[in-house]
């Protein structure tokens, strides 16, 4: 009886013993349920994807609509994916990695945030931060995987001690083989069930790592390896970028779905073009694709880039509209490079796109293949590029004046400055370097550079001369999106001398402007320092009537394009009419260019304009020419022949 009761009692606590460790088990397993672990990972795929997006734009030198878009969207998932961790984590007492991988999500999360917030206005210090806090964040989330795998393994031990122990109770009741068969069975499942769910786990984050989520097609990253490998093997090869004309309009007209609609369309139109041989499309960020083809077969690869554009203007329905968008292409093969442009993907890339700018350059939906003019217009392109920054230092790049006159007085009475470079001995006009200096981020250099010597030499000379000359400068509208602008103004004024109602800053739509908001700040800012602002080239912009709505200037400078056919033209003096009857009742001074012919001074003087500049008086001259002729005085302006 004793021995009975001592085994049962044995079984007993042997029993207890067994339920209180597979109740333990249950609790922990409880919190280590798979969805921690796919958070973890996914987070770092987030973490991954803002690094990603930041540091295309800062290989570009800029953030563009849909990079910030992009970015944004990856800033909110990174936050939905902080603030799971953060509520499994307040549901008990569970790990400590789990708060330090909290804490460090937070704090790349908050870079993130601040880069926003800033408008990405220092690019690269945002990389570089936003890199050093996802690198620790990713740390963090690595400790706190290592550590619930460490968990699982503990997990795995006591169900194993756990089993043993049944199977320890069961021989004493002679149905320990039973119960060991059973719990092995379950523990294989569970062990399979795991390791499924990891291999499910690296496959996403992998997958996420080269190919794009919302087009499936394969990304930047995969298409730089794969193009980098196809170079490598010195195989004929050509590379298509296509860029949609009109993606921006879409998203904000229908919303991003659609555009998001579209974008898909595309990758399905450009996936025929994956090929045996190596070919294959790829989306490399926002709305620009490319196709890698296999040969360099030019009449091929051009029916190619016909089928293309063709296939992308077939518009969608959504939300049971039609909506359509088109395509531009840049074209080119390998063996059409010369020597003189490296056979990287960077260099392929590069002479592509520049052929894919002359597709839009030239009215869009078209391809542009990449031959020896275009060669010839790269590489010019590009030493203009090398060129800018020592011309800028050594003087090459200056300025002439224009004069700007009273046909009231028939006087001069201020000047235009006009940016010039004499390269290799020939004076080269703005029209071939300034959107070239606005691309590589050289405009604000030479913009300084000409306010700066232009006020100077100005103001020496009215001191010298007794004069009272005014001087305008050029800006383009890109330097009216910061305030720094206006410091470099002052200083301006302050290191010359100058009077600063002499001096007037003409805003320049060489681009459209992209915050009005803070350009009404800039020109009220430059208000306060004294000096005066016009609006050049009115009626031939992107927008002049906004300007007049959004900002105080005090001059508006009319086109030439208004003038040059009233001579001929009912309509012409119509339309010069009505914007000058807009100046004065707004209250602004008008100035007319292009001034030609006596007849058009003669028309516009009849008018009411009282301001004028053009060849008609005198064309754009060297400083020391145009202040010369200026204090000629031998005969009125309005009866010498035309300079």
């Amino acid at each position: 009886m004793a021995c009975i009761i001592a085994i049962l009692m044995t079984c007993f606590v042997a029993g207890y013993y067994v339920q209180v460790t597979v109740t333990n088990l249950r609790s922990t397993h409880q919190s280590l349920n798979d969805r921690q672990l796919r958070n973890g990972y996914i987070a770092i795929s987030d973490l991954h994807r803002l690094v990603l997006i930041i540091q295309e734009a800062a290989v570009r030198g800029k953030m563009s609509d849909e990079a910030v878009a992009d970015f944004r969207a990856a800033s909110d998932f990174l936050f939905v994916r902080m603030d799971t961790f953060r509520r499994i984590q307040s549901r008990g007492d569970f790990l400590k990695e789990a708060d330090d991988a909290i804490a460090a999500l937070r704090r790349a999360q908050a870079v993130a945030d601040d880069a926003i917030a800033n408008d990405f206005r220092d690019l690269d210090a945002d990389a570089a931060a936003l890199i050093e806090h996802t690198q620790i964040a990713r740390e963090a989330l690595v400790i706190y995987l290592d550590r619930m795998r460490q968990l699982q393994d503990n997990l795995l031990f006591g169900q194993t001690a756990a089993v043993e122990n049944q199977r320890t109770v069961v021989w004493v009741i002679l149905l320990g083989l039973s119960v060991l068969g059973i719990a092995a069975t379950t523990l294989l499942r569970k062990e399979v069930m795991a390791k499924q769910a990891r291999q499910a786990a690296e496959e996403r984050v992998r997958h996420l790592a080269f190919f794009d989520p919302l087009t499936g097609l394969p990304n930047r990253v995969q298409f730089q390896d794969r193009l980098s490998e196809l170079l490598a093997q010195k195989t004929a090869l050509a590379l298509l970028l296509v860029d949609l004309d009109g993606f921006k309009q879409i998203n904000d007209t229908y919303g991003h779905a659609a555009g998001d609609d579209i974008l898909r369309h595309v990758a399905a139109a450009l996936g025929p073009y994956r090929t045996p041989d190596g070919g294959f499309a790829a989306r490399l960020g926002g709305d620009e694709f490319a196709v890698v083809c296999i040969s360099e077969d030019i009449p091929l690869l051009s029916q190619i880039c016909d089928d293309v554009i063709a296939a992308i203007a077939d518009p969608i329905v959504f939300e049971g509209e039609a909506v359509g968008v088109e395509a531009s292409i840049g074209l080119a093969t390998k063996t059409q490079i010369g020597r003189q442009v490296a056979h990287t993907v960077d260099g392929l890339t590069r002479v592509a796109d520049f052929a894919l700018y002359a597709s839009k350059s030239n009215g869009k939906r078209q391809f542009t293949i990449y031959d020896e003019v275009l060669e010839h217009q790269f590489l010019e392109r590009r030493a203009m590029v090398e060129e800018l920054p020592q011309a800028i230092a050594d003087g090459s790049l200056d300025y002439y004046l224009q004069p700007k006159v009273d046909m009231t007085t028939e006087e001069v009475f201020g000047f235009e400055a006009l940016a010039r470079w004499r390269r290799n001995g020939v004076i080269v006009p703005p029209s071939a370097f300034i959107g070239i200096a606005e691309e590589s981020g050289l405009i604000a250099d030479i913009d300084c550079s000409i306010l700066s010597n232009a006020t100077r030499d100005i103001a020496n000379f009215n001191l010298c001369h007794g004069t009272s000359f005014s001087i305008s400068v050029n800006f383009s509208t890109l330097h009216f999106s910061s305030l720094k602008f206006v410091e470099t103004v002052k200083h301006a004024l302050l290191a010359s001398g100058l009077q600063p109602d002499l001096l007037t800053i003409e805003i320049t739509e060489t681009a459209e402007m992209q915050d009005w908001g803070k350009a009404k700040q800039v020109v009220s800012a430059i208000h306060d320092l004294g000096a005066k602002v016009s609006i050049d080239d009115f009626g031939a912009g992107f927008s002049s009537l906004a300007y007049l709505r959004t900002t105080v200037a005090d001059e508006i400078k009319i086109d030439r394009s208004l003038v040059q056919d009233i001579e001929t033209s009912d309509t012409s003096r119509f339309l010069l009419d009505a914007v000058l009857d807009i100046a004065r009742n707004l209250g602004l001074d008008a100035t007319v260019e292009g001034i030609e012919t006596r007849r058009q001074a003669d028309i516009v003087l009849e008018m009411g304009a009282r301001k004028a500049q053009g060849y008609f008086f005198s064309r754009p001259m060297p400083r020391d020419d145009a202040l010369a002729a200026a204090m000629t005085t031998d005969q009125p302006l309005l009866q010498r022949p035309a300079s």
